[in-house]
């Protein structure tokens, strides 16, 4: 087996080896992130989620749960205190938010009756903005053997610095129960990213250096910008949200809740960072939620694009995606329990455009070079007591081509087969009352099927995760990566890694 191909399994696995870890009942300010920088700001948590009756307002100080609390709980005073029924929130024009807690993964907690009336500030006409955000700052080195895995790391095999992530948030509660969402993430790429000439096969490194005409055209740098989301969403009745746009996937507990400073690790498991579910989708959402006593259930209905290379703006075929979540959370005094299915339906296209003379007229083509269908399923369970964690997801992705437009394999004269890939990961931990420390473990086991020239890949993850105040976390990680099916000849990988992650 090539000795590249084993790394780059391995540091698919290595990005995907961190897991969220959440406390029972996020505020609703980490429904929509950190807190407006006009205060003290909680850290993100499920931001843009599930807003039963109406959109909050980003909590302010003295809410009575913590934020972040999404992936990193703080210190409880008994037990039993995940139980807690959610409390009204101070919002960011200080009126209190009557909509109930969102936990991770979009469930509602407890309490988030139907009929709650509408905060003021989503029934007046005035518009309101809050401007919040996140970032983390990293520093990674290799352990292992650097020429087996060095390229494995995403940033090489030399001990790095890096800014990682630099995000914000521009929210704006509309009036009259509209809402709208946007979350810009601002980066270094693409310069200094590698590529591959197909021709020749050699490496090629990006450059975005350009003459500033402002500075004697001494070179500068450009970076980019990602659109994390961008929706508007009318809170018709808590049975009945609807939100236009582009939005992340409502699958799991992890994609939603993305925030560096409430999770537990650095990067993704690989079964969320793989996107064998979309991470984003654009078209149309539709959630609700009702509670009935002590247990509260939620649904999402998606209509979108599906996938493509532009489906953030073109759809290349006639077939829409479709996706949903289901969702039940139970509070007992043992704790709480939240459990999660999702799945997505949808067909990738690829086409070109071609422009041609038929009689006599122009016309344009849209010939078809690459489709396959799509099969995303997933299950989720989350159970929290007091300041103790467990969490687990699990994924199954399904490919069938269409055997006009089927890939040629590798080796000459062979096909890409149908495929079918599953992983899961478990993360625990417990939060001490001790400065924020929460020591943390997890373990990640994923089958990537017959289209893969990597069996099987399995990772051991943990470290501590401190949080000194409610909006900056620091975190030790250590990481084992390896494939278990080669057994002594297996292409090991371990590395450390130290961030700082802030809310703002």
């Amino acid at each position: 087996m090539p000795i590249h191909v084993a790394s780059a399994i391995s540091s698919a696995l290595l990005l995907g080896s961190s897991f969220a870890a959440a406390q029972p009942a996020p505020t609703p300010a980490e429904a929509a992130g950190p807190a407006a920088p006009s205060e003290p700001a909680p850290a993100p948590g499920a931001s843009g989620t599930i807003e039963p009756s109406a959109p909050a307002s980003p909590a302010q100080p003295g809410a009575s749960t913590p934020p972040g609390a999404a992936n990193a709980p703080a210190p409880a005073t008994s037990p039993a205190s995940s139980a807690a029924a959610p409390q009204a929130q101070a919002g960011a024009t200080g009126k209190v938010d009557a909509s109930a807690t969102p936990a991770a993964g979009g469930e509602v907690d407890v309490g988030a009756l139907a009929g709650v009336a509408l905060p003021e500030d989503l029934t007046s006409e005035a518009t309101k903005i809050s401007v919040y955000g996140f970032a983390d700052f990293t520093f990674a080195t290799l352990l292992s053997d650097e020429k087996t895995s060095g390229t494995s790391t995403g940033v090489g095999p030399n001990p790095t610095f890096y800014v990682g992530n630099l995000n914000v948030y521009l929210d704006s509660n509309l009036g009259k129960k509209f809402r709208s969402l946007i979350e810009l993430r601002f980066t270094y790429m693409p310069d200094g990213v590698m590529t591959t000439d197909p021709t020749t096969l050699q490496n090629i490194r990006i450059s975005t250096a350009y003459p500033d005409y402002t500075d004697f055209s001494r070179p500068k740098k450009v970076g980019g910008v990602i659109i994390e989301r961008a929706w508007l969403e009318y809170a018709a009745h808590p049975l009945f949200n609807i939100r236009l746009g582009q939005w992340l996937t409502p699958y799991g507990i992890w994609n939603v809740d993305h925030g560096s400073p409430v999770i537990l690790s650095n990067t993704r498991p690989y079964i969320i960072g793989s996107e064998w579910f979309p991470q984003r989708q654009t078209g149309i959402e539709v959630y609700g939620s009702h509670g009935i006593d002590d247990t509260q259930v939620g649904y999402h209905l998606t209509l979108s694009n599906g996938r493509g290379p532009v489906d953030s703006y073109m759809d290349l075929d006639k077939n829409k995606a479709v996706g949903w979540r289901l969702w039940l959370q139970q509070d007992t005094p043992f704790g709480n329990f939240a459990v999660g299915t999702s799945g997505y339906k949808g067909r990738y296209t690829d086409a070109g455009q071609v422009a041609a003379l038929e009689n006599g007229t122009l016309v344009t083509n849209f010939p078809v070079t690459s489709s396959y269908d799509e099969l995303s399923l997933a299950a989720d369970l989350k159970y929290t007591w007091g300041e103790f964690l467990f969490q687990a997801e699990y994924v199954m992705h399904d490919v069938g081509y269409d055997d006009k437009y089927r890939p040629a394999g590798f080796v000459p004269g062979t096909w890409v087969p149908d495929n079918r890939a599953w992983g899961a990961y478990f993360q625990t931990g417990y939060r001490l009352p001790w400065y924020g420390i929460m020591p943390w473990f997890g373990f990640e086991y994923d089958r990537f099927g017959k289209s893969s020239f990597v069996y099987e890949g399995c990772d051991i993850i943990g470290g501590l995760n401190i949080r000194p105040t409610e909006n900056v976390v620091f975190k030790l990680v250590g990481v084992h990566v390896w494939m278990p099916y080669l057994k002594e000849k297996s292409y090991d990988m371990d590395q450390f890694i130290t961030q700082v992650a802030w809310s703002f």
